[in-house]
């Protein structure tokens, strides 16, 4: 048991095996630490990429190991290495640095395999960042936090089997927090446009990090960021102002496909059975909503930690397309809280199963088992289990504060 802030007792997360683990990969110099990480990655992910190749894929083909998405990841890469220029020599909806860093493994042959270990690249990059910038705070349970995410099945199921580039995004996604929470202002606002470039999802914790941040942390928050803007986006719009991508793919601004396409929000359901909003209507939701959670959150004086789980709560809740692996995003913040109370992590990934199941039975939002209503519906109740099982999670945790932020006024 671990003793919490306001005096309540709660679970500590794992048991005698997760605590003879931490044990030996705190062992040694910060360096021994740093690689132990790497190497639980590289069991983790090998495994999954071996059971991937040799299980997997003979019996069931590429339904679990090569989503449609990688097909464009592959189609972008070889337009930029064949001297293209995004938006200009060819059509994307894509913002620009994830394609440019599909090039990487499309050099190493562009296989399945060659983006998976990319993508579980990154996800051990995540769980590095976590360890390394909460270590000051309490070493041991930052290494557990960077060990959780790295097991999380989400992970493991994107990552390593279904090589999605969320492992990128979710990346840049926290990254940015952790270096304010370290107190590095500058390189969070600059990380945080490097996370805009690569695929949006930074924009919707801009209002709250800023709102929070002290008034220095806020100047240098914008001059990272707009030093970046000045130095990458300035110079494309001079030279092609006709050329802007619309990115309708994620304001939802295409009539044809009012929730983005693929999705198992249950908006999207909705609009699938035509009960669903208009884009626009979509878009007014999803920006006010977090408009409100963020001033919420600056009102209730919330730490930064507890402000940004609240408000990609509330994104998910309102925006129509949602997929599963996007639930990483809020996982890696619920997360934090899962290190000391084993029932968070528990529900967290509980919360999987029945996201998994209405992906399973509406073909990902987009082709179900039947073109009926009951499979729409069916995947309309998968969906709020799991909608729900999240926010009750967050609910539990929404007035603790997380183990690095106890301290902070």
């Amino acid at each position: 048991m671990v003793a919490e802030a306001d005096g309540t007792l709660k679970n500590v997360s794992g048991g005698a095996w997760t605590e003879r683990l931490l044990d030996r990969v705190l062992k040694g110099s910060l360096w021994r630490r740093v690689l132990a990480i790497a190497l639980v990655g590289l069991l983790i992910f090998g495994t999954t990429m071996v059971l991937d190749g040799l299980v997997f894929r003979p019996l069931f083909g590429d339904v679990l190991s090569e989503p449609t998405d990688l097909d464009y990841y592959r189609m972008r890469a070889e337009n930029i290495l064949d001297g293209k220029i995004p938006y200009v020599d060819f059509q994307s909806e894509s913002p620009p640095l994830i394609m440019y860093l599909f090039v990487i493994p499309q050099l190493a042959g562009g296989s399945v395999l060659a983006y998976q270990i990319f993508f579980a690249f990154f996800a051990v990059m995540t769980a590095e960042a976590i360890y390394l910038g909460l270590r000051r705070f309490d070493e041991r349970k930052a290494m557990g936090a960077g060990l959780l995410y790295l097991a999380y099945p989400i992970c493991l199921m994107e990552f390593g089997f279904g090589a999605q580039d969320e492992a990128v995004t979710n990346f840049l996604f926290v990254l940015p927090l952790l270096l304010l929470v370290g107190e590095r202002a500058l390189l969070s606002g600059a990380f945080s446009f490097a996370g805009v470039l690569t695929k949006m999802f930074n924009v919707i914790l801009l209002p709250w990090i800023f709102l929070q941040a002290k008034n220095k942390e806020r100047a240098a928050l914008v001059l990272g960021f707009g030093a970046l803007v000045l130095l990458l986006v300035i110079p494309f719009i001079l030279m092609f102002p006709d050329q802007l991508p619309s990115f309708r793919y994620y304001f939802l601004g295409n009539p044809d496909y009012p929730t983005g396409g693929s999705s198992i929000s249950p908006w999207h359901y909705l609009g699938m059975l035509g009960l669903g909003l208009p884009g626009w209507a979509g878009v007014v939701l999803t920006l006010s909503g977090l408009g409100a959670a963020s001033l919420y959150a600056f009102w209730k004086k919330m730490t930064l930690w507890q402000g940004a789980a609240l408000v990609t709560v509330v994104f998910f809740l309102l925006y129509p397309k949602i997929l599963l692996v996007y639930f990483i995003m809020p996982a890696v913040l619920l997360l934090m809280w899962g290190v000391e109370d084993r029932k968070v992590a528990l529900k967290l990934t509980v919360m999987i199963v029945p996201l998994f199941l209405s992906v399973a039975i509406t073909g990902n939002g987009m082709n179900p088992l039947q073109a009926e209503p009951w499979a729409w519906m069916l995947g309309i109740v998968l969906s709020l289990i799991g909608w729900g099982l999240m926010v009750h999670t967050w609910w539990t945790v929404k007035d603790r504060k997380v183990f690095f932020e106890r301290d902070a006024v």
